[in-house]
Parts: C-alpha cells; sequence; structure tokens
C-alpha cells in the first residue's frame, strides 16, 4: 500500500472576490473550507489514479473528526495520531478582477519533543517491508530537523520505499538518509547545494550529485516548464503540453502521486515520468489541491514530451 505522511496539517480557506483593496470590508463573500496538507494532497489524486492509498498524520484533537471524515470520504484509509490543539489555517484569496491568487500560510503551534518522539515511535511501528511511503510538506515547528531522516532510515531497515518532497532542514537532512527518490524544486536545489542553479545541464548535474549520495531516482521540478529526471545512465527532460490552467496550487504534489502510482505498477523509468507530468498538468486545469482526472492523466501522457540530456 501507499502511505502518504501529513506531519503539518491546516484547513485551507478559499475566498473568491471580484475585485480587492486593502483597508475593505467584503460582505458575503463565497468561500470554503478544507482540510489539507501536502500528503493529503498527493493521497487525494493516488485515490483517482485507482491505487489503496492510506493518510498517516498528526492531527489536531479539535480538527480530528472533521480530518477523519474527510479523508475517509475520499477513499482513503485514516491513520491518524491525534495531538492537542487546532489545525492551523491556510488563507487563499482569489481576485477575479485582478486575476491574481494571494496565499497566507499560517505557521503552527511549536510541539513538544515529547510528542515528536511520541508520534514518529507511533509512525515507524507502522513501517512494513514492501510498502511505499510518501514523505511530503514542510516540519512543524519543535520538530528536529532530522524526523524525515529517521523515518527515511527505518523504511530501509524494514524494506520500504520512501520518497521525500520537503524543503528546508527537512529535505537538507532527509535527502541525506538517501530515500529511494526525491522530489525538489529549483528554489531547493539551490538551497540544498548553496549555489545559484543556471540552465538545464546544472541542474542534472546536481540530479547526479543525489545519484552519488545513493538516491535512486531524482525528479527536479522546474513548474510550467516539467521537470528533470535522473536514473542510472538516464537523464531526461520532460515538457508537460499546453493545457488550459485553472490554478497551479497542488501542482507539485499531483506529479508526487504520478510518480508513486507508476512506481507501485512498475512502469518504466520513461512512463513514470510521463504520469508524473501528466498529473501534475491534469491538476493544473482544475481548481484546488489534490484534483486531476483519471482519463485526462491517461489521456494527457500522450502529449508529454522526452528529451535526454
Amino acid at each position: 500500500m501507499i502511505i502518504c505522511t501529513v506531519f503539518n496539517p491546516a484547513v485551507d480557506v478559499v475566498y473568491r472576490l471580484d475585485g480587492f483593496g486593502l483597508g475593505e470590508t467584503r460582505l458575503d463573500v463565497p468561500a470554503h473550507s478544507v482540510p489539507s496538507g501536502k500528503g493529503l494532497n498527493v493521497a487525494r489524486v493516488v485515490r483517482t489514479l485507482g491505487e489503496e492509498v492510506a493518510v498517516a498524520g498528526l492531527i489536531p484533537q479539535n480538527d480530528m473528526r472533521r480530518f477523519e471524515t474527510f479523508i475517509s470520504g475520499q477513499g482513503i484509509t485514516p491513520l491518524l495520531y491525534e495531538m492537542p490543539g487546532s489545525a492551523r489555517v491556510n488563507v487563499t484569496l482569489a481576485d477575479a478582477q485582478a486575476h491574481c491568487v494571494t496565499h497566507v500560510n499560517s505557521m503552527s503551534a511549536r510541539l513538544s519533543v515529547t510528542l515528536q518522539e511520541e508520534f514518529l515511535l507511533w509512525l515507524t511501528q507502522r513501517i512494513e517491508n514492501g510498502g511505499r511511503w510518501c514523505f511530503s510538506g514542510s516540519l512543524p515547528a519543535g520538530f528536529d530537523g532530522d524526523a524525515y531522516s529517521r523515518v527515511i532510515a527505518e523504511c530501509k531497515k524494514k524494506g520500504a520505499v520512501s520518497i521525500l518532497d520537503s524543503r528546508g532542514m527537512g529535505f537538507k537532512v532527509g535527502a541525506r538518509a538517501a530515500p529511494q527518490v526525491i522530489k525538489p524544486n529549483l528554489e531547493e536545489l539551490g538551497d540544498f547545494f548553496d549555489q545559484e542553479i543556471k540552465g538545464v545541464h546544472h541542474i542534472a548535474l546536481c540530479a547526479k550529485r543525489f545519484e552519488d549520495m545513493g538516491i535512486d531516482y531524482v525528479f527536479i521540478s522546474l513548474g510550467s516548464d516539467g521537470l528533470i529526471a535522473v536514473h542510472g545512465s538516464d537523464c531526461l527532460l520532460c515538457s508537460p503540453p499546453d493545457v488550459k490552467v485553472a490554478d497551479t496550487v497542488g501542482c507539485g504534489d499531483a506529479t508526487v502521486a504520478g510518480i508513486l502510482v507508476a512506481q507501485e505498477r512498475g512502469f518504466s523509468f520513461t512512463d513514470t515520468c510521463r504520469m508524473a507530468v501528466a498529473c501534475g498538468s491534469s491538476k493544473s486545469m482544475h481548481e484546488g489541491p489534490g484534483i486531476v482526472t483519471r482519463e485526462e492523466v491517461w489521456q494527457l501522457m500522450e502529449d508529454v514530451e522526452i528529451k535526454e540530456i
């Protein structure tokens, strides 16, 4: 089974406006809210593509029922560890008049070392041989930077596959534990190597350095330009098809889902790249994270352009 972790959950609130000015008071604004977290976004796409998936999350007590109901309603298995408090709230302001979207993501409350240790123990007890684990998103305040590296090491010890898609210390330390798969973007790549990344060949060289660290599959996200993927002697530039973009939030999570599903099904490296890019493209055509259609993904796979670098 595929298991997606959520270390730093949130409730996303989206307000849709037709024009917005600082200092204004707006009444009766259309809005909706939904439980979120990068791992949950990944899991939703995995489930849409037809694979069994679970979410293993650290969920605040005041929002537990809401998260559990939402996750179960998506056909996803909830494996939830309760902690005190309430989930952080992320706000999105979608201004139709200005054709722009503004995101305000809140910081989580600082968690104790004791809670970290209890959650990591609970999590590692659920790792089994043959599982496929996705560690994505930021680590909550108070967690040590090596939290991801510890669970990645446990996956390797027990014969489970791990993929890492994080930022900051979570990625820097986690990548050094050599998960089987990583998916940094250009900013995270430059941050890891402490240098400005210039051009396709520089990106490819950095990806090869990750391989030298023992990471089997490296997918470097290029945003709307697709991704560069490295495995063994293959180094591929994968360009997405032209689509009508509605919302880019969650495209990276959909890309991770495509990698997970393709590898779970034993796809070739090239077809894994095609599915990853197609999932990101399908997500961009829909508003809200975690939303793709299976039919679109299969169709878009045919239009992904692959070139050797």
